[in-house]
């Protein structure tokens, strides 16, 4: 994908909200875009295969959820990180 699209989409945010909920692999695992925090400048990805403990808020164990990955979509200057090299999107080309 040419750099100018990539830096065009995430300054989008409507752009940036229609990847929730696409299909991607990341780190040789199947995760599902599950929110993004453009402020930030994070995507939330979630896992359907495994799972993690939550603690409450004195550290015990409470309760399953999800595997997450937090990721950083653009680096400090604005510019895209190097995370879009490592996702592949399973339902086809990031844009269209």
């Amino acid at each position: 994908m040419a750099e100018s699209a990539m830096q065009a989409m995430i300054e989008d945010n409507d752009a940036l909200a229609r990847l929730i909920g696409r299909r991607v692999r990341y780190l040789d695992e199947e995760y599902e875009v599950t929110d993004l925090l453009p402020e930030e400048g994070l995507m939330i990805l979630s896992s359907d295969d495994g799972c993690d403990v939550q603690e409450d808020s004195y550290g015990r164990a409470h309760r399953l959820v999800p595997k997450r990955q937090n990721l950083k979509f653009r680096d400090a200057e604005g510019n895209p990180s190097s995370i879009w090299d490592e996702l592949s999107f399973l339902d086809g080309p990031l844009l269209r």
